[in-house]
């Protein structure tokens, strides 16, 4: 029985290439929309390069804003480079949120190194020797990133990045060790003391949201590494991007799209089309807000119910206006409404779109007469048609 279940899965055909292009765990080699940001890591960590001498830079920023992919990128890209500049110099990636302590975090640090450290039994200090130690005689320099550190620090306090900061120090040697850090805010700068503040804060990266102009050129990059070729509507990217820029989170895009395969997959559809996107944000985060459809109108419901019945059946990720309102006029027909005119019929739309029901913009195909296209992100329309259908039948 279950040798038929992998036989018949496994000949399937599905709508994705590689899924690991989606992971956030992937980091592209070109990366959409951060260039100033990498060309600024560039100038500050010049001296490094040139002068042998040590940085510390601050990558600040929300969720979703690419701040680990921007410090792994650069940090083997620096690492390549420093090749040509006759400067030994090794990478390590460090993320603070998993590596929970400080002795945890220098004993994944020192696991990039061929040094002999126990597990357990060395205080954090003595790690750090052995580190320094091996950078010294091998003439090393070291990038390390540690990423979500304002997380560790309000954790276990500000001692650790105290250390690394002035690793050299007892030593009375050059600094050999530099750090990239990402945190969501600089507010954590304030539990540290003034001579690493300082630091930092004259080297800050604020990075911000993406737009879903943004979203949806990372979106693109993305699909076309994961996906067969034809096997995704441009539409369904255009409406993961709308949907992701409220939060402007290229992780939960990434996650959208991943999910929306999957369904496409399950669906067997062979294409990955917007009513997938839209059920994949519905199991992601549940859109259809049931106390707010009970306080519309009945007009109101009608033309949302007309939206949702055209999108169900166009598979499409916008109608325009005009489409909407002859859907909407037949809707009232069936419920034996009178339709009312276009000006009050557009109220009905912006009321929806102030409510958070529907997404309202400008049309992208330039229809003169048609100039909106309207769209519901949150849910898919299928279930949005059912609610809606038993409030106007309890009515």
């Amino acid at each position: 029985m279950y040798d038929d279940m992998f036989e018949e899965e496994m000949g399937k055909k599905s709508v994705f290439k590689d899924q690991s292009k989606l992971s956030p765990d992937y980091v592209p080699e070109e990366l959409v929309h951060r260039d100033e940001e990498f060309r600024e890591l560039v100038r500050l960590f010049k001296p490094v390069l040139e002068d042998r001498a040590s940085q510390r830079v601050l990558i600040s920023g929300p969720v979703g804003v690419g701040k680990t992919a921007l410090a792994s990128r650069f940090g083997k890209e620096l690492e390549d480079r420093a090749k040509n500049s006759d400067v030994d110099l090794k990478y390590v990636h460090v993320n603070c949120r998993k590596q929970g302590s400080p002795q945890m975090v220098l004993n994944d640090l020192a696991s990039n190194f061929p040094l002999s450290v126990p597990r357990r039994g060395f205080a954090p200090q003595e790690i750090m020797n052995h580190i320094i130690d091996h950078l010294e005689k091998k003439d090393t320099f070291l990038l390390m990133t540690l990423d979500e550190i304002d997380y560790f620090i309000k954790q276990n306090g500000p001692d650790l990045l105290y250390s690394l900061s002035r690793a050299s120090e007892e030593s009375e040697s050059e600094n050999r060790i530099s750090i990239i850090a990402t945190s969501f805010s600089p507010d954590f700068l304030d539990d540290l003391d003034e001579a690493t503040r300082s630091t930092f804060m004259h080297n800050l990266i604020r990075m911000d949201k993406y737009s879903s102009d943004q979203l949806y050129d990372i979106l693109d990059q993305r699909a076309e590494k994961a996906f067969h070729s034809e096997m995704i509507q441009m539409e369904t990217l255009d409406l993961i991007s709308d949907i992701a820029a409220r939060r402007g989170d290229a992780r939960f895009a990434l996650e959208l799209l991943w999910y929306a395969g999957r369904i496409a997959d399950k669906d067997s559809r062979g294409e990955v089309l917007p009513n997938h996107a839209r059920k994949a944000k519905s199991e992601i985060n549940p859109g259809i807000r049931k106390d707010v459809l009970q306080d519309l109108k009945k007009h109101e419901l009608l033309s949302l119910l007309a939206l949702s019945r055209r999108l169900k059946n166009s598979d499409k990720a916008f109608v325009l206006t005009g489409e909407l309102e002859e859907s909407y006029n037949i809707v009232c027909e069936e419920y034996e409404e009178e339709s009312r005119e276009h000006v009050q019929f557009l109220k009905y739309i912006d009321k929806l779109e102030t409510l958070g029901i529907v997404d309202k913009e400008e049309s992208r195909g330039g229809h003169r007469g048609q100039s909106q296209s309207i769209s519901i992100s949150d849910a898919p329309p299928d279930l949005m048609e059912r609610e809606i259908e038993k409030i106007l039948e309890r009515e």
